[in-house]
């Protein structure tokens, strides 16, 4: 899976949005709201193919959590973008 590649990362008013960039500029009829956590993974999943054992390792190194948590967490992740329509097959 990857995700879709015509999306910026923006801070508006302190939080960190994923907006849409359309052929006439930003479409604001679609904006995701990131914590610091989805936008670490977001960040660091750019333009790459990536499986849920590639997000859980990014959680292991950057939270030290046991490997079970995050897997559990890696999925939830993932079906969060996918019901967002924000990752790709």
């Amino acid at each position: 899976m990857k995700l879709i590649p015509n999306l910026t990362l923006r801070e508006i008013a302190g939080e960190k949005m994923l907006v849409l960039q359309g052929a006439t500029g930003i479409d604001l009829t679609k904006i995701v709201m990131l914590n610091s956590t989805a936008e670490y993974l977001w960040n660091a999943l750019q333009e790459r193919e990536f499986k849920n054992e590639d997000v859980g390792e990014l959680l292991i190194q950057k939270y030290g959590i046991a490997k079970d948590q995050a897997k559990i967490d890696a999925g939830a992740w993932i079906q969060s973008m996918v019901n967002a329509g924000l990752i790709v097959s």
